[in-house]
């Protein structure tokens, strides 16, 4: 009985394995290092950076590709650009997501 429930997970997970998915979102770019994050201008200029960056991701991402993950947030197009904001905070060193953060509350 254990061969049978064995050999039946397998097939099933070779079925469910055969097709080719990528489970990652695609990149978001941001360049940042050019920016004085201790000055509030350089704050502000990250914050439009991060925006502009989501904004753009959300013009191309397409969330019925099954090349690429889909993702809820992703794909209600004013869910969007928040969510892609998130992602790329969530990628930045801690003391570049503090100055993000300030930026966008205009400190």
């Amino acid at each position: 009985m254990k061969y049978l429930t064995l050999s039946s997970l397998l097939l099933l997970t070779a079925c469910v394995g055969h097709g080719k998915v990528d489970r990652q979102v695609p990149d978001l770019a941001l360049g940042y290092r050019d920016l004085p994050l201790e000055t509030a201008a350089g704050r502000a200029v990250l914050a439009v950076r991060v925006a502009r960056s989501a904004a753009s991701f959300c013009r191309t991402y397409e969330p019925q590709d099954y090349e690429r993950i889909f993702a809820l947030g992703l794909a209600n197009a004013g869910n969007c650009p928040g969510v892609a904001s998130l992602m790329l905070a969530r990628r930045m060193p801690a003391h570049v997501r503090r100055a993000y953060q300030a930026g966008r509350r205009g400190e």
